[in-house]
C-alpha cells in the first residue's frame, strides 16, 4: 500500500501511462490485454508496493465477455440503425456484447450515466450524442470513449465522422446546377455538429453564388422531428413565397418536404427540387425518390468500435480519429426536364 491506503486504478493508470479502463481490464480479464501493456501495468502495481486488491469496478460480465455501450440521442431515428449494426458486428467479432443507451447526457446527468456504466460493467462507450467537454471527460475518467458522427475537437477522445460542411456544399451546389435560385434549408438544432456544419456549408455556397436566402427560409427544427418539420413546411408553402430548391439536413426532414409539397399541390421536381442527407432506407421509398448524401453509416459504427477495442487493448497510441467520405446520390427529386 501507499501511505496506508489502497492503491487506486487511477494511480496505476497514471503510472503505467494507460487509461483506467485498461487497468481494470488487466485486473479482470488479463487475457484480453496486450501482453506488453499487461506487463507494464503489473510492474506499476509492484512499484507502488501493492499489498492488497486495487479498488475497482468489474468491467465485464461473469462469463468474461466485455460490454460496449452505444449512446444514442434518439432511438427512433433511422440514421442510427446502420451505425449500431456496424458496432455490433465489430464488437461480436472481438467477443464483446453491446448495449444501447438512449440517454441525453448533460453535465448534470453525466454522473448518473457513469453510475449506469459501473452497474452494467461497461468496458467502453461509443457516443453519437453531442456531449460537452466536461461530460466526455467524466466518462473518460471511468472507461474509454469514442465519438461517432458527432465530434468535439477540444477533447482528446477519438472520433469517426464525416465532413458535414463539405457534403452540404456539394448538395447545395447540385441544387444550383439544377437551376434553383430560390433556396431554403430545413436544419436541426445547433446543439448538433452535423446540423451546424451543414447549415454553414449551405450558407457558404449560397453566398458564393449570389443566391439570396430569405430569413424565413432557414427552418430549424428540434429533435429531428418529422411532424414539426412537416408543420413548418406547410406554413412556408402556404405563405405564397415558395422556394424552388430545398436542402434538408436529414432524410427525415426530406420526407417531410416531399409530403408537405404533395399536400400543397407543389410538384417535385418540376416546381421544387429537394436534396436530403443520410441515404436512409426511406429515401428510396418516397415518391419521388429522394436525392441524398450517402454517409457510410455501417463503416462509421464499425470503425468507431475498432478504435474503442484498440484502446481497450492498451494500444492508445495506435488509435486514430477518422473522417470518412460521403457521396451525393442523385434520384428523382432533383431530376431536370420533367
Amino acid at each position: 500500500m501507499t501511505g496506508g491506503r489502497r492503491v487506486t486504478i487511477a494511480q496505476v493508470a497514471e503510472g503505467a501511462g494507460v487509461s483506467p479502463a485498461t487497468v481494470s481490464r488487466a485486473l479482470n480479464h488479463p487475457e484480453l490485454v496486450n501482453p506488453k501493456t499487461l506487463a507494464r501495468i503489473n510492474e506499476t502495481i509492484r512499484s507502488l508496493s501493492y499489498a492488497g486488491p486495487v479498488e475497482q469496478y468489474r468491467d465485464g460480465a461473469s462469463d468474461g465477455r466485455g460490454l460496449v455501450v452505444v449512446n444514442l440521442p434518439w432511438l427512433d431515428n433511422p440514421f442510427y440503425s446502420e451505425i449500431v449494426h456496424g458496432v455490433r458486428v465489430a464488437a461480436q467479432n472481438a467477443g464483446y456484447d453491446m448495449l444501447i443507451s438512449w440517454d441525453n447526457i448533460t453535465n448534470e446527468t453525466a454522473s448518473s450515466f457513469c453510475s449506469m456504466l459501473r452497474r452494467c460493467g461497461a468496458s467502453g462507450v461509443i457516443t453519437t450524442s453531442p456531449l460537452s467537454a466536461e461530460a466526455i471527460q467524466a466518462v473518460e475518467a471511468l472507461v474509454p470513449l469514442v465519438q461517432c458522427a458527432e465530434r468535439r475537437t477540444d477533447v482528446a477522445a477519438p472520433y469517426v465522422t464525416v465532413d458535414d460542411h463539405a457534403a452540404a456544399q456539394r448538395a447545395t451546389e447540385h441544387l444550383i446546377s439544377c437551376g434553383c435560385r430560390r433556396l431554403a434549408i430545413v436544419a436541426g438544432s445547433n446543439d448538433f455538429k452535423f446540423s451546424r456544419e451543414r447549415l454553414e456549408g449551405f450558407l457558404d455556397v449560397t453566398r458564393e453564388n449570389d443566391v439570396s436566402v430569405q430569413p424565413g427560409w432557414i427552418l430549424q427544427v428540434p429533435d429531428n422531428s418529422y411532424a414539426l418539420a412537416y408543420s413548418a413546411l406547410v406554413h412556408l408553402f402556404d405563405s405564397g413565397e415558395v422556394p424552388d430548391g430545398i436542402f434538408a439536413v436529414s432524410d427525415t426532414f426530406g420526407a417531410a418536404v416531399v409530403r408537405a409539397a404533395h399536400m400543397m399541390g407543389i410538384d417535385i421536381p418540376r416546381d421544387l427540387k429537394v436534396v436530403g442527407f443520410d441515404n436512409a432506407e426511406l429515401s428510396t421509398m418516397l415518391t419521388p425518390t429522394l436525392t441524398t448524401v450517402n454517409q457510410p453509416r455501417f463503416r462509421m459504427g464499425y470503425s468507431a468500435c475498432k478504435i474503442l477495442l484498440d484502446l481497450l487493448d492498451g494500444n492508445e497510441l495506435g488509435s486514430r480519429s477518422m473522417v470518412l467520405e460521403t457521396e451525393l446520390i442523385v434520384r428523382e427529386s432533383t431530376a431536370t426536364g420533367m
